[in-house]
């Protein structure tokens, strides 16, 4: 990719963390900082990372001068968005102001020059170039130990790692597909030449490599689950990316080690499960607080820097004058809610047929009480648009644990890690007694609704090999829906690569667009 007008420098780091006391990122009036004066210091550096998070969040309308996200654009969610869009398990009720039905419909990631697909590109390799230009210079902090110049660079590998986990995902079939097959470009530099398609594996490989140094990085550290701000990555969040790694190449012995790890280090920092007393008929707090000690990583919003009508919010909660509430409503797939146990406290996550038939908040808005649609991430306050983004729980850290113990056949460890999760869902839960498919089959079930809206399903599909199915009993709207089956393994699966990069690209042509 030629990533033209890079010079090295961060622009708009506006967003720097004010003090101990303050568990904001507040910002600062700077539009461009220097190599020089960013890593001339520690303080500098911890401005370098703090600008590389806030793309996590921020609101970028503009690539190379031409508009295109506009209010897809609510930053890292809103990829989510358009995975769990993709999958079945999500549904619109309808098109409102025509928000992300490119996506719900298959028709966003297949247009080369489309917004949606060029603008998500462009989101990644950004993330990428900016933990490239963190790596470069971080041994140059003049004032730094070397353990800390090691913390500094184990976040920014992390957070490499995670922008090339997503990119070889959308634009290149599953791993399990091969290793030879087209994948994306790789740049471990600040780089203003482009380079060529690597295959899945090199990138792959790329991941890991990347994850595997800042592991030992963080755990060289005197306190490996450190987090300046909850909105940096430590040590438990590099097991948790591994984890979901190991998951993407199903390598499951890795998979469950490093989600074990995970969980292990995570409680070592503080962090714990949500109990069933924790769910109740107002359960969001639980899912737009970034104190909650289940959140592993997540990103906090104030008021001030909520993106209004282009926040993820915004194309969730119904409650009031937001685009979900004028006809984006999300829901769940009405069969997989349906399934639930009746004590499963999750269901208090979507709207009830009661709650439908007899809304009990006459002051929001009526479109909100829809049968099944989305209480799970809801703002603070009703019309604020303002709420904390997880990124990663530490309940995903067990059903990982559970699905790869059950791949590899060690079926009682794989009941006891999905016990472990649901003894917390359902009062007095006990796994079943099932073996092999069946209990893959029962852990799927518990992570379809567990991490829903968490940007998951479509990728899950992809690695297991399973087919697109979307009905109208899920309560899809057929016809916004457009794609009601897809065949696993087919080309309409792949992200296509943005024209964007193949015009600005000397080392991709034509010639090298996926099917």
């Amino acid at each position: 990719m030629k990533i033209k007008n890079i010079i090295l420098s961060f622009l708009v780091l506006s967003f720097i963390l004010s003090s101990c006391e303050e568990d904001f990122l507040e910002t600062s009036p700077t539009d461009a900082l220097s190599s020089d004066v960013m890593f001339d210091s520690y303080d500098g550096a911890q401005l370098a990372l703090n600008g590389m998070y806030r793309l996590l969040y921020s609101f970028d309308d503009t690539f190379y001068g031409s508009a295109l996200l506009r209010h897809h654009g609510c930053g890292y969610h809103g990829n989510i968005l358009d995975i769990d869009l993709t999958g079945e398990d999500m549904a619109m009720w309808d098109r409102g102001y025509g928000w992300y039905t490119g996506t719900y419909g298959w028709l966003a990631h297949r247009a080369a020059d489309g917004a949606v697909n060029t603008g998500r590109w462009f989101f990644f390799y950004n993330l990428i170039n900016q933990a490239n230009i963190i790596i470069l210079y971080a041994d140059e902090i003049e004032d730094a130990t070397a353990r800390q110049i090691e913390h500094v660079k184990a976040q920014a590998l992390v957070i490499r790692a995670l922008g090339y986990y997503w990119v070889a995902q959308k634009h290149a079939h599953p791993y399990r597909m091969g290793r030879d097959q087209s994948g994306v470009p790789i740049y471990l530099e600040p780089a203003q030449e482009g380079e060529p398609r690597a295959t899945v594996g090199e990138v792959f490989d790329q991941i890991v490599e990347d994850l595997e140094q800042a592991i030992d990085y963080f755990k060289g550290q005197d306190n490996p689950g450190y987090q300046r701000h909850r909105s940096h990555v430590n040590l438990p969040i590099a097991y948790g990316v591994s984890a979901r790694t190991a998951l993407a190449m199903n390598d499951y012995e890795a998979a469950a080690e490093y989600a074990d790890l995970a969980i292990n280090s995570a409680k070592d920092a503080g962090r714990s499960l949500f109990t069933v007393g924790d769910f109740s008929a107002e359960s969001h707090h639980l899912f737009n607080t970034i104190t909650e000690d289940e959140w592993l990583w997540g990103v906090q919003i104030s008021e001030e820097h909520s993106l209004i009508y282009a926040s993820f919010m915004s194309h969730m909660d119904g409650r009031f004058m937001s685009y979900a509430s004028l006809g984006g409503h999300k829901k769940i797939n009405a069969l997989l809610y349906d399934e639930m146990d009746p004590n499963d406290v999750r269901r208090n996550l979507w709207v009830s047929l009661e709650e439908h038939l007899n809304p009990p908040h006459g002051d929001y808005d009526d479109g909100h009480w829809r049968q099944y649609n989305n209480k799970k991430f809801l703002a603070h306050e009703v019309g604020s648009f303002t709420a904390d983004l997880v990124l990663m729980r530490l309940a995903e850290m067990y059903l990982i644990k559970a699905e790869a113990l059950a791949e590899l056949g060690q079926n009682s460890d794989a009941q006891q890690a999905l016990e472990d999760l649901m003894k917390n869902r359902v009062p007095g839960y006990t796994a079943p007694a099932l073996t092999g498919d069946a209990l893959i089959e029962k852990i799927f079930f518990h992570r379809r609704i567990e991490l829903w809206g968490e940007g998951f399903r479509f990728f899950d599909l992809q690695r297991k090999g399973h087919d697109l199915l979307r009905t109208a009993e899920q309560g899809h709207n057929l016809g916004l829906a457009n794609i009601l089956s897809a065949p696993a393994g087919d080309a309409i699966w792949l992200w296509l690569i943005p024209q964007a990069e193949i015009d600005a690209n000397d080392a991709i042509s034509s010639g090298d667009q996926n099917p």
